[in-house]
């Protein structure tokens, strides 16, 4: 079996019970790893979808991987990132034997508001000039929604439009906003994959007369791409 040096990518996402998640989900990895030129694999971490992160580390070993870089396809440190995927890449390891690092999410900074404002431009019904609401899942985790407000607030800045960030499991909801405001406009999902989340938001929006764009999905391939590289260089710095 011949021994591979260079880490594989995992890509991890939470999974979903809508079949076009794992789809869209393992579009983008591949896409990722299409750019780096290595392996790459989708894991969830939810029981209902599959293949899991051990799994995935499991099949990376028979093909002689001993090593993975594994990117959470989260936009915020919230629960999934700080508790769940640490777990399950700790039994993996020990599972398995990789050497299993966890690079930062793909977070909300400048390169998110890129991929956004160009989502945007290429899907957005031109003659709407509305109001945006950034609709995210949302998170019971100090901080982690008014990271994605400060990226409304970034993205307000960017296009010089009202963007409101609301979420889909907690307040301030996307429901509210659809109620208050005067005139419809744009759902902009902060959403990798679609779900049963985002199907139950886009019903009610549509309803509502409300523009709704598509999930991100492969346009946020160079950004996982790049929490890859960041790792990399990280590795490689210890081991100098």
């Amino acid at each position: 079996m011949m021994h591979t040096e260079t880490p594989a990518l995992i890509g991890i996402a939470h999974g979903s019970r809508n079949p076009a998640a794992a789809v869209a989900t393992e579009s983008l990895v591949a896409k990722a790893g299409a750019i780096l030129g290595v392996e790459a694999h989708a894991a969830y971490l939810e029981d209902f979808a599959s293949p899991s992160i051990p799994e995935v580390a499991g099949a990376l070993a028979d093909h002689g991987y001993s090593s993975a870089i594994a990117v959470p396809l989260l936009f915020t440190e919230a629960y999934h990132a700080t508790e769940d995927a640490p777990s399950e890449l700790r039994d993996a390891t020990l599972a398995h034997g990789l050497d299993l690092v966890q690079a930062d999410v793909i977070g909300t900074g400048e390169d998110l508001v890129d991929v956004l404002e160009t989502h945007l431009a290429g899907t957005e019904d031109q003659s709407a000039r509305g109001e945006i609401v950034l609709l995210a899942v949302g998170s019971s985790r100090p901080g982690a929604n008014e990271t994605v407000e400060s990226l409304a607030t970034a993205l307000a800045k960017r296009t010089g439009r009202d963007v409101r960030a609301r979420f889909a499991t907690c307040a301030p909801r996307l429901n509210d906003r659809l109620e208050a405001a005067n005139t419809p406009g744009t759902v902009l999902p902060l959403f990798t994959a679609p779900g049963l989340l985002l199907d139950k938001a886009r019903e009610r929006a549509k309803g509502a007369g409300w523009q709704v764009l598509a999930h991100l999905g492969d346009a946020l391939a160079p950004t996982v791409a790049a929490r890859y590289e960041t790792a990399l260089e990280a590795i490689s710095a210890r081991e100098d």
